[in-house]
């Protein structure tokens, strides 16, 4: 059980916004409804947020696994389709880079990029030598 408790405080560190809106609906269910009903839904909700608490930790460990595969799958990517990648550099000091199923943002000179495969934002990253000279070949191909 103290696993899980450290799972529960963490989960309260980092979703207390979640627990925030739990309690407010609590309040609304517990003023507007009058019967058993009222108790049952109050249950519910404080059943499900312990659950989901008490497992936060794996939970957030499998979408870490999935989000690091994805910037693999994402890595070999830009490997791939280094060729038809096209650059564009917006008024704000911003450029964008896109390929098929890439597509790199970010602030010139910036040392991160936000990387979107097939359409779905899967975070910020640092710049690596990969990423580089994706952008450099996609800079060399708009000129």
């Amino acid at each position: 059980m103290d696993l899980s408790l450290e799972h529960l405080s963490s989960f309260v560190e980092e979703q207390w916004w979640v627990i925030l809106i739990a309690a407010l609906v609590l309040i609304v269910v517990i003023k507007v409804v009058k019967t058993l009903v009222k108790w049952l839904i109050v249950a519910i909700i404080v059943i499900a947020l312990l659950v989901y608490g008490m497992n936060y930790e794996p939970i957030r460990e499998v979408v870490d696994t999935i989000t690091e595969q994805s910037l693999d799958a994402a890595i070999q990517a830009i490997v791939g389709e280094t060729g038809n990648a096209t650059y564009t550099e917006g008024a704000d000091n911003t450029f964008t880079v896109e390929s098929n199923s890439i597509k790199l943002t970010g602030e010139i000179g910036a040392d991160k990029v936000t990387i979107y495969f097939h359409g779905v934002k899967l975070g910020e990253v640092s710049m690596s030598k990969i990423i580089e000279s994706y952008i450099d070949a996609a800079k060399g191909a708009a000129k």
